[in-house]
């Protein structure tokens, strides 16, 4: 038998305790109306049962590859293995515990092969669940059907993306493989934001992109494993990392002024009110004096004075949190922080509306 033809398309699915979820997310590729492409499922030595179900999905579909990893690595470094693997024209991944729509590859590889772009994006659909399991409630994030077929428009983009919430994740994204490969572009590891940081860097080398309206990828938000039911020690400083590194970014590429700066600033005063109420939690291990001196050493750095202190706050509890900052009054800040983690604790979905806050 001759060698398979090289896809269009590879998708890479890090698993890892995912056997609860893993035949569905398997399924929302596999009956993709676009079909020119490939699934690498990479088992990152996972103890139950997903490595067996990953090989039964390669018994029933040839176009399945499975990568078993004989140790743990994460899932930053499983995406990096199916990087290695891949043999499509563009990259895909998608986490093992979400769905997409039908269609949404169709959608995003005919924009790329009518117009030969780096890049697609589309919109998400997020699907927040109870405790119980049942589904609470859905938000549709997206922006209209654009095509980026200059730098300076991929440039405009990318800051309107990130504003949206929709640049720093990976799932919603189709990377063509030479870029990423040529640059040496690879997911690290952290806890949070490595979606983000591989963007980053594939985002210097991005000449033209599509942008899809269709919110095509379903990202599942479990009250019993979201990232907000959990304590991250270096969350503030990596949300510090998100900020300055687009905004060192855009200065180099000499546009941070306008549009970019306005953006950071408001995402940067949400990231400080969600740092403020994460360090009211008993596993902050802070006392009132250190979260008063953490205020106060925020507020002289150059990063905020450069771009939270400045804008034109959006929302009304960001502007009064501008306020207390812009003033000294690290007690009103604090006051801020304390109110929405008591939310976060006795209204935890209520909480989860308010992301776009938070």
């Amino acid at each position: 038998m001759g060698e398979q033809a090289e896809p269009f398309l590879s998708v890479i699915m890090p698993v890892y305790r995912a056997q609860e979820y893993l035949a569905e997310s398997i399924e929302s590729v596999l009956t993709q109306t676009f079909e020119d492409l490939e699934l690498i499922l990479v088992d990152d030595c996972s103890p139950d049962e997903s490595g067996a179900l990953c090989e039964k999905a390669a018994a029933r579909d040839s176009r399945v590859r499975v990568l078993h990893l004989k140790e743990n690595q994460g899932a930053g470094r499983a995406r990096n293995a199916g990087i290695e693997a891949a043999r499509g024209q563009y990259l895909a991944f998608m986490d093992a515990d979400d769905t997409m729509d039908s269609d949404i590859y169709e959608k995003a590889c005919l924009s790329l092969k009518g117009a030969a772009r780096d890049m697609a994006v589309w919109g998400i659909t997020e699907e927040y669940f109870d405790r119980s399991g049942a589904l609470a409630y859905t938000n549709v994030i997206s922006l209209p059907d654009t095509d980026c077929d200059t730098v300076e428009k991929v440039r405009d983009m990318i800051i309107l993306l990130e504003e949206k919430i929709l640049f720093g994740y990976q799932w919603n994204h189709i990377y063509r493989t030479e870029l990423i490969r040529k640059h040496g572009i690879r997911f690290e590891e952290s806890i949070i934001y490595e979606d983000y940081f591989f963007n980053l860097d594939a985002a210097k080398h991005i000449r033209s992109m599509a942008v899809l309206s269709a919110p095509g990828y379903h990202y599942k938000k479990r009250m019993n494993d979201s990232i907000t039911t959990k304590f991250i020690p270096e969350y503030f400083s990596l949300a510090t990392r998100r900020i300055s590194s687009m905004a060192e970014l855009y200065r180099g590429w000499g546009a941070l002024d306008g549009a970019p700066r306005e953006i950071l600033g408001n995402m940067y005063l949400r990231y400080i009110l969600s740092g403020l109420m994460r360090n009211c939690d008993p596993r902050a291990e802070m006392d009132g004096r250190e979260r008063r001196a953490w205020v106060k050493r925020l507020i002289a750095t150059p990063l905020y004075m450069e771009t939270a202190a400045v804008c034109q706050a959006k929302q009304r509890p960001l502007r009064l949190l501008q306020k207390f900052l812009n003033s000294g009054s690290a007690s009103g800040a604090l006051a801020m922080g304390r109110a929405v983690y008591l939310v976060k604790e006795k209204a935890p979905l209520i909480f989860g509306r308010s992301r776009k806050i938070t």
